[in-house]
């Protein structure tokens, strides 16, 4: 049986402030960090490989190169997987049909086969990338950042987290996409719904995945209900890296 791995890419968080993308380099500063220079890294989820993406320095300022020719790379970095992928399974670049949809969409696209590639998981470590010192999320709730680091398991609370991606051409999502979701406890329920407002441009993305309502389990769990997706002009006031170790 064939099957394919679609090659999707996330971010990390910390208590950062200080936050910026100019000139084509995403920057911040850890406040909390202490493990001295250090190299921002990701895993390949076949290979094993490791990818340097930028630096952090002994102040906790980390600076990520955001690469004019990204997708490039990606699909260097995918073709170097595939020969190393298992038999029968086939590595290819997410679009924007794939990424931005679900289950059961009510979701109308332009240019939906547009390749689209978002940063990876980013990790940091030593210079000898040995040492594990947490992977970096943009949010402005720390509940949010614990949340993604474990697989969007755990409580959730309002606000939002950001996703850096990076498009080959013009292309939108727009529509409301709907699941329903088992809290695991009994028979108990809810419809989580996902609202794309979503405009891309050729180049880099800041997309917001804005948690505007959650639900509440009989047990106290929390899980996000309505989530807005949004692409910004601007990084917001409020953004804070957060460090999940």
């Amino acid at each position: 049986m064939m099957k394919t791995i679609y090659l999707l890419i996330s971010l990390s968080i910390l208590n950062l402030h200080h936050v910026a993308v100019a000139q084509g380099t995403l920057s911040g500063i850890i406040s909390d960090y202490t493990e001295g220079n250090g190299l921002i890294v990701s895993y390949d989820i076949v290979t094993g490989d490791k990818h340097t993406w930028g630096t952090i320095n002994d102040k906790g300022m980390i600076t990520v190169p955001l690469s004019a020719i990204y997708l490039d790379e990606i699909k260097k970095m995918a073709a170097k997987a595939q020969k190393k992928a298992p038999r029968g399974f086939t590595l290819k670049l997410p679009t924007v049909e794939d990424s931005f949809t679900c289950r059961y969409p009510d979701v109308k696209f332009e240019n939906p086969g547009c390749l689209v590639s978002g940063l990876p998981d980013l990790m940091l470590t030593d210079n000898k990338k040995k040492a594990e010192n947490g992977r970096i999320y943009a949010v402005n709730n720390p509940l949010i950042a614990n949340w993604l680091h474990y697989d969007q398991k755990g409580n959730i609370g309002l606000g939002y987290y950001l996703i850096f991606y990076f498009a080959e051409d013009k292309a939108s999502a727009m529509g409301t996409c709907m699941a329903t979701n088992y809290t695991g406890l009994g028979e108990e329920n809810y419809d989580k719904f996902t609202l794309y407002e979503l405009e891309l441009e050729p180049g880099w993305n800041i997309v917001q995945y804005e948690i505007e309502e959650v639900f509440e389990s009989k047990n106290g769990g929390v899980f996000p209900e309505v989530i807005k997706v949004t692409k910004l002009e601007n990084l917001p006031d409020n953004l804070i890296w957060v460090r999940v170790k």
